[in-house]
């Protein structure tokens, strides 16, 4: 998973590719981001042909935090063409994850 240290580098990482981007809103200090980490980590590589996975530490990132109304952690949001198409907010099961992102992709038109 690649880090992401700033917002300038935030727009462009995520306006970078025609591939979903998932980018997981974290901050050091929150024990359920500390659990969900390894889980997106283990994800990425089952979904690295599809999507790429951000890690964005919302600390480092206030601006895009904002922007996108990340007001409570761990927070994930999939982007494609640099806009948001679908999220959640907690700590969410591998598993359920999984089909959430396996949906999207056969599904990419609509949202969740």
């Amino acid at each position: 998973m690649k880090n992401i240290s700033t917002d300038i580098n935030f727009e462009k990482e995520i306006n970078a590719t025609d591939k979903l981007v998932l980018v997981d809103f974290f901050a050091t200090w929150c024990e359920p981001c500390s659990v969900l980490g390894p889980i997106l980590e283990k994800l990425s590589e089952h979904f690295k042909e599809n999507i790429i996975f951000i890690k964005a530490d919302i600390n480092n990132i206030p601006i895009t935090a904002q922007k996108f109304s990340v007001d409570r952690i761990p927070n994930v949001i999939l982007f494609k063409n640099g806009k948001p198409i679908s999220n959640f907010v907690g700590l969410v099961p591998e598993n359920a994850i999984k089909e959430w992102l396996e949906n999207i992709i056969k599904n990419p038109n609509t949202t969740n």
